[in-house]
């Protein structure tokens, strides 16, 4: 019995650690979560560098607005190579929402670009 136990429970385990690695998923959460509690040093480390300087101009001119009710709701990912886009909502009943991600040196990083 212990001995058919081990194999499933080591394959749970190793697919719990990838879940949790670097997927485009899981930057956005981290990149959106620390963004919305006003964390921009920490939602930098998930950023691209010209992300990074658009969030410190945001931040220098006040255009950072907080919200402490912030939910992650996980919609759906495309990846088309270095390429991703994660679709998440901040409410479960809230509108579709889309970050776009690059893979940099094999890591994922949000980048947003100005609207034009």
């Amino acid at each position: 019995m212990v001995h058919s136990v081990l194999p499933r429970l080591a394959l749970f385990a190793f697919f719990v650690l990838i879940s949790c690695g670097d997927s485009p998923q899981s930057v956005a959460k981290h990149f959106t979560e620390n963004l919305a509690k006003g964390k921009i040093s920490e939602a930098k480390k998930y950023a691209t560098e010209p992300t990074g300087e658009m969030l410190d101009f945001a931040s220098k001119i006040g255009a950072m607005p907080v919200n402490p009710d912030f939910t992650f709701v996980y919609v759906e990912r495309t990846v088309e190579g270095d390429k991703a886009t994660v679709v998440y909502r901040e409410s479960v009943d809230g509108p579709d929402e889309r970050i776009s991600l690059v893979k940099i040196d094999g890591k994922w990083k949000v980048h947003m670009q100005p609207t034009k």
